[in-house]
């Protein structure tokens, strides 16, 4: 991805003093989209664009430092407003920012769960889809500020999250990951604000140019009611520029999802694409288009 350069050596407090950088992405796409669920007029133009900044820097001890946030969702990026906590301080509900150095990172803000930062999650296929409700779902923290702690070395990832801390609504999640020469395995917990748990383990394999990733989880509910599970694989492969996506699962609800895609990079951040998604008992979806990067 193509970045521009808005701001370098911004501050020179001192001859010790690192440069901060303050840079620009984006992403956006444009395309037909089709959904069997809709009676009429199931067929209709989507189109999206998107602008990133991300900020980052270095202490004279060599400790980096950023943050990151979402043009559109500047607001909650700043806080402030209705997007205080209980302490009437401003409530980061979207961006993040963190510190990291040999201790590892700790970041702040609308963060993933430890489980989220560990795992091997399903992967979209096509260029246009962006239904997360049919990939390897995750309880998460809410939309509270939270905080996640990871530590890398040698392949070996340890993640550790808190939700906001906020009495009776407090979450909680661990994850560890390891991977090596193209394999990888990983299992984390969390658990809501209800009290709701989850566990999750999943794992990936590459075999060029073949990758497989597949997850399998349980939610147990506070309160009984049965245990729900989740399971399911992809299969994503690239030949000259082609790529071919397969992917299956069954979600907590006990509902089949089954899709296939197919891409062809244009170059330049260019990509053309489509898919079509399958839920049982629901609606068939699909897609074709293009996506670009900047």
């Amino acid at each position: 991805m193509k970045k521009l350069l808005l701001a370098s050596t911004a501050v020179v407090m001192s001859a010790g003093v690192a440069t901060a950088d303050v840079a620009v992405s984006g992403d956006a796409w444009m395309g037909l989209g089709y959904d069997s669920s809709v009676p009429t007029n199931d067929i209709q133009t989507i189109s999206r664009a998107r602008v990133t900044f991300t900020l980052s820097g270095e202490t004279d001890a060599g400790m980096a430092f950023g943050a990151s946030f979402r043009a559109d969702n500047a607001g909650g990026a700043a806080g402030g407003g209705t997007n205080v906590n209980a302490i009437g301080r401003a409530n980061m509900t979207a961006g993040s920012v963190f510190i990291s150095g040999h201790f590892g990172r700790l970041a702040i803000g609308d963060v993933d769960s430890a489980l989220e930062a560990t795992w091997f999650r399903t992967r979209h296929i096509g260029v246009l889809e962006n239904a997360a409700g049919s990939r390897t779902a995750a309880l998460g923290g809410g939309t509270n500020a939270r905080a996640l702690y990871t530590y890398d070395i040698d392949g070996f990832k340890v993640a550790l999250g808190t939700s906001q801390f906020v009495s009776g609504a407090q979450a909680y999640s661990i994850g560890v990951s390891y991977t090596m020469d193209g394999y990888g395995i990983a299992l984390g917990a969390e658990r809501n604000g209800a009290g709701d748990r989850h566990i999750l383990i999943s794992g990936q394999a590459n075999f060029d140019p073949v990758s497989v990733r597949a997850f399998a989880g349980q939610l147990r509910p506070n309160g009984g009611g049965g245990n729900q599970n989740q399971y399911g694989l992809d299969v994503h492969a690239s030949f000259d520029g082609v790529g071919v996506q397969v992917r299956g699962m069954r979600d907590f609800a006990g509902n089949n999802h089954l899709g296939a895609g197919v891409t062809y990079g244009l170059g330049g951040g260019a990509t053309l694409g489509g898919s079509v998604n399958r839920v049982s008992g629901g609606a068939t979806t699909a897609d074709v288009g293009l996506s670009f990067s900047f």
